[in-house]
């Protein structure tokens, strides 16, 4: 594309463009990627000023930049495109140069702290069912059309998003779901995309490292309602009233439609069922009541469920595909993951707020629980908090873990630049009053110990579970690594519970689980 087409219409002043007709083969904001013919957007990031790379940029071959500043160096030869926002022009110009993808899709955006991606997963299922081509873009990976990618981001940065849209259309695909995190409202990412059905959730503390304030974190994700660029004729938002910031955003937010466990929405449950096999439930929609039935449980499932029933209403898919698509959905990795057969029952979940904990702990609590009222075994909670992210969250995950599990063994999670005993300790705060265990003392009562080796904690929660008793492994979910001092080690919570479970069932296996060595992936020396 030409740069004269590609800036059409932006807000911006030109400096040293001689020639508008020069030939742009790409964007990006970030040097690394730069090639010959790229337009550079030089953006300010959390750490770095992306200024102070335009020099590279031009020796890799970029052929105009894009900045917020009058001068630079290193730009005499190369024109620059002055704006006042650089971010705010990122993603229209990324629209722009790609085709305007999003308006030859139909897109479902949802955004909120819990439940982004098993609302994506549950859309996506009910597009299968009712014969559409679907993708996906969220925090397990980014699929469509047969193909799956790995995902650095949640949301990519506003060109990958933009030329991944020109894929899907590319590749035949009609319809999309993607998960609209804060930090990507934040850094306008989004903006340009047009979305037809815009989700939220529900929020609760979570990344305020990033945003420091509910209240910040709250006007990141109304943006997404308020101020994203959409055709006016597209854009309908489903939003959960009964979390009480989406109650205050749908107040502000038309059209749309409320979703709720209570009868004044729009959608809702006339009548439901939740148990340790899944839910059962009379939806009323706009459209009609859905009957459905999922293999999922626990209340906050049941809540996306009225999330994806809505979104699905609002695109026109048919009642009885919305039915079957929610009925085929079996569930996200890493999401309340069952690990292996018969007892202990294990799991893994990617639980890692304290909203998310506790719901995810409720769940598992009702799941040990008999008709009787007696309980058939302990609940063994495992889990840590990640590094260099929102540590007041620490102590509140340590008290639900302390309240709702029977024994919690406190580990390592990705602890980046932190020591993780650092970060165990401020989670021992919230645990004040409760028998803290020797590594290697017998449990008699309720308690907690402290492993930091991920693995060796695993290892300690499968050697003191019976047969009744169930483990969960909150906090990491899908993910296969472990993030220590910047670098990334193989560690899937799934494939090391799943070794040690076959050592307890009594397998002959050779050898220890992937991802234990000799000093252990946290860098823990045994």
């Amino acid at each position: 594309m030409r740069l004269k087409e590609l800036i059409h219409s932006l807000d911006c002043a030109a400096a040293g463009l001689k020639d508008a007709e020069v030939e742009i083969t790409g964007i990006s904001s970030d040097s690394k990627e730069v090639s010959p013919g790229f337009l550079f957007v030089a953006m300010k990031g959390v750490k770095r000023d992306g200024g102070e790379f335009i020099k590279d940029a031009i020796e890799k071959g970029a052929v105009c930049v894009v900045t917020e500043k009058e001068a630079a160096g290193g730009m005499d030869d190369v024109p620059r495109i002055i704006v006042k926002d650089a971010r705010g022009v990122i993603g229209r110009l990324s629209d722009r140069f790609y085709g305007e993808p999003s308006k030859k899709l139909k897109l479902v955006g949802v955004t909120g702290t819990n439940g982004k991606t098993t609302v994506t997963y549950l859309v996506e299922a009910i597009f299968a069912e009712a014969g559409l081509s679907g993708g996906v873009i969220g925090t397990v990976n980014y699929r469509y059309a047969g193909k799956v990618s790995a995902a650095p981001h949640t949301t990519p940065e506003a060109p990958a998003l933009q030329r991944l849209l020109r894929d899907m259309v590319a590749s035949g695909v009609t319809h999309c779901a993607v998960e609209v995190s804060s930090h990507s409202l934040e850094q306008k990412r989004v903006d340009g995309t047009r979305f037809d059905v815009k989700v939220f959730t529900n929020l609760t503390p979570e990344h305020l490292d990033y945003h420091r304030t509910m209240e910040a974190y709250f006007n990141a994700k109304a943006r997404f309602f308020t101020e994203c660029a959409s055709d006016s004729s597209r854009g309908i938002s489903i939003i959960n009233v009964d979390d009480g910031w989406g109650a205050v955003l749908q107040k502000e937010v038309k059209p749309s439609l409320r979703y709720s466990m209570g009868k004044n929405a729009d959608i809702y449950p006339t009548a439901y069922s939740i148990t340790g096999d899944g839910i059962e439930a009379a939806v009323h929609t706009p459209r009609g009541e859905v009957s459905v039935k999922s293999p999922l449980t626990g209340e906050h499932n049941l809540y996306n469920i009225l999330a994806a029933v809505g979104a699905a209403c609002v695109l026109g898919i048919g009642l009885d595909c919305i039915e079957r698509g929610v009925a085929a959905f079996k569930g996200v990795p890493g999401r309340l993951e069952r690990v292996g057969s018969g007892t202990p029952r294990a799991y893994v979940d990617y639980a890692h707020t304290p909203d998310a904990l506790e719901r995810t702990l409720k769940v598992m609590t009702a799941a040990t629980d008999i008709s009787n009222g007696g309980r058939v075994g302990r609940l063994i909670t495992v889990f840590g908090c990640g590094g260099n992210r929102d540590r007041l969250k620490r102590p509140l995950m340590g008290g639900i873990s302390a309240k709702l599990s029977d024994v919690t063994v406190l580990t390592s999670d990705n602890p980046r630049d932190e020591d993780p005993l650092d970060i165990i300790k401020e989670i021992e705060k919230g645990m004040e009053g409760v028998k803290k265990y020797a590594p290697n003392e017998p449990v008699a009562d309720k308690g907690y110990f402290v492993i930091p080796d991920r693995a060796e904690a695993i290892k300690k929660a499968v050697e003191i579970a019976g047969r009744p008793d169930t483990i969960l492994l909150a906090g990491k979910g899908h993910e296969d690594y472990q993030i220590i001092k910047n670098r990334r080690f193989p560690f899937d919570d799934r494939e090391v519970l799943r070794g040690f479970l076959k050592e307890a069932r009594g397998s002959h296996s050779s050898g220890r689980p992937a991802g234990v060595n000799g000093r252990g992936p946290n860098g823990v020396k045994k």
